[in-house]
């Protein structure tokens, strides 16, 4: 489902994406997550903005 939709997919590691990158890197993602690899890992929202008006 997810990687059918066509989106550029950013994880950010502030808020609650604080532990995502490790839960990501560990594979412990399941079902349509599993597929929604992210194109970018951004250290905060800010440079997922940056990165995404590049």
């Amino acid at each position: 489902m997810l990687p059918n939709a066509g989106c550029t997919k950013v994880l950010v590691k502030t808020g609650s994406g604080e532990k995502a990158p490790a839960r990501y890197l560990n594979h412990q993602y399941f079902d349509e997550w599993l597929e929604a690899t992210p194109d970018y890992i951004a250290e905060d929202l800010l440079d997922a903005v940056n990165w995404l008006l590049k």
